[in-house]
């Protein structure tokens, strides 16, 4: 057996079923739906924050820049920010409630607004009335991101366990099902209640409160997840996933997010106190830096067959490169086919892996600004790589990614094209042998 087929059978075998297992697990699900849920706050806020924090302060068209923002006030631009990316940690408590209590089948809005309840009291339960009542917001970003899996996974199954022994309060058969429902939050809210504030209490006396303890044990999970080897096995887990036809992002994005948001949130505090940005593995890192076209960065693979001689993959990349110019690549990944075919299994790895290892060190040495926003993930590469980071030098770092992808796919691209023409050059033979059978058979009936 060879060294391809032991990892095809372990990927098959091993590593596919277990990611099949894990992306179809409720709560997974239920963690990756809440978050896809913030998407649309996450990308406006980081907009925002990019708009507000010009690159540079010398050129006209950055003097016109810093001209804009003192006309409309950095306050007001930061104001959306604040209520969107900075407490995004509220809405993904109710998008992880909502989701798995519709798995639950219970009322997913009564839910979703317990989960929040319940993420507020633990993440900023300290309200000053001194100061007209302001929640302290240290928590409700990404710092507040596993306090809100906790909330929105927990809860739910504290109200379904509530259902399920019939702790309620029964109301007459006449009271219309809505006004009933609602008041069957009274018994779990009171015990959301008791709970938590018993533990902050516990926490106060060693000046801890629930999202600051969990970020504490985390916190090593977190430190880990910002690193070379946490962003390259992230990249090879979707590789060989995606090989053997499964969603790879799907599956290890729904892992990871909360990690690289947490990242994110980091590098943008930073850049709003005016320090250095600690973190390196943030989405943007992957979606417009190392998979430039989609997973497995096949962009430049497209490129090389719009040259192609043999008509298959010469049709392939000219309707795939529309698609692939906004990091969509199913076409290319199953008209090719480059699942499961073991002419593209090197490439595949190989060029991620290059790219992974390149950009990291660009971020690294500081050659590239770090991401400070998550522009949407189909955005073009060379602009969603400049809005990320605010730099116009992550542009040229997306090229280079593109043309290591291209020379590594190339010489695969060559064998599997020899294969193709091969075929076509003896189905047109066939073709012409049997026109010509025809041809002489019909001359045959009409002497």
């Amino acid at each position: 057996m060879s060294l391809f087929d032991k990892i095809m059978g372990f990927v098959e075998n091993v590593v596919a079923p277990a990611a099949g297992k894990v992306s179809a697990q409720k709560h997974v699900i239920a963690v990756k739906d809440g978050f896809v849920a913030t998407m649309p706050f996450l990308i406006v806020g980081s907009l925002l924050l990019v708009l507000a924090f010009p690159p540079s302060d010398s050129g006209f068209f950055f003097e016109g820049w810093h001209g804009l923002i003192n006309a409309i006030g950095q306050d007001n631009i930061m104001a959306p920010f604040q209520v969107s990316m900075g407490i995004f940690a509220i809405y993904a408590s109710f998008g992880i409630g909502f989701s798995l209590a519709e798995s639950y089948k219970l009322r997913p809005m009564n839910t979703g607004m317990l989960s929040m309840f319940a993420f507020i009291l633990s993440a900023a339960p300290m309200v000053s009335v001194d100061i007209g009542g302001v929640l302290p917001g240290a928590f409700l970003g990404g710092a507040g991101a596993f306090t809100a899996i906790l909330c929105g996974l927990l809860v739910p199954e504290m109200q379904r366990l509530l259902i399920k022994y019939n702790i309620r309060i029964k109301m007459p058969e006449a009271v219309p099902p809505k006004i009933s429902a609602s008041f069957d939050l009274l018994i779990p809210i009171v015990f959301i209640s008791i709970i938590i504030m018993t533990i902050n209490t516990l926490l106060a006396s060693h000046d801890l409160q629930i999202p600051s303890a969990i970020m504490e044990l985390f916190k090593p999970l977190v430190v880990a997840s910002d690193s070379y080897i946490a962003a390259l096995l992230a990249v090879m887990l979707i590789q060989l996933l995606w090989f053997s036809g499964i969603h790879g992002g799907s599956v290890v994005g729904g892992i990871i997010a909360p990690m690289l948001l947490v990242n994110l949130d980091l590098n943008q505090a930073a850049l709003e106190a005016g320090q250095a940005l600690p973190a390196i593995f943030i989405n943007p890192l992957v979606d417009f830096f190392v998979f430039v076209g989609g997973a497995g960065g096949t962009f430049g693979l497209v490129l090389l067959m719009m040259r192609s001689k043999a008509t298959q993959l010469n049709t392939i990349g000219k309707m795939s490169f529309v698609p692939g110019m906004f990091n969509i690549n199913e076409p290319v990944i199953f008209g090719t086919p480059i699942v499961m075919n073991p002419i593209y299994f090197i490439p595949w790895v190989v060029a991620p892996f290059i790219n992974t290892s390149i950009v990291w060190m660009a971020f690294k040495t500081d050659l590239v600004a770090r991401i400070i926003a998550l522009p949407p993930w189909t955005m073009p590469a060379p602009i969603g790589a400049v809005i990320a980071t605010n730099s116009i030098t992550a542009a040229f770092l997306v090229l280079s990614s593109l043309a290591v992808s291209m020379v590594v796919f190339y010489p695969f691209l060559k064998v599997h094209e020899k294969q193709l023409l091969a075929e076509e050059a003896a189905m047109e033979a066939a073709t012409q042998s049997q026109a010509s059978a025809n041809e002489e058979q019909l001359n045959a009936v009409r002497n």
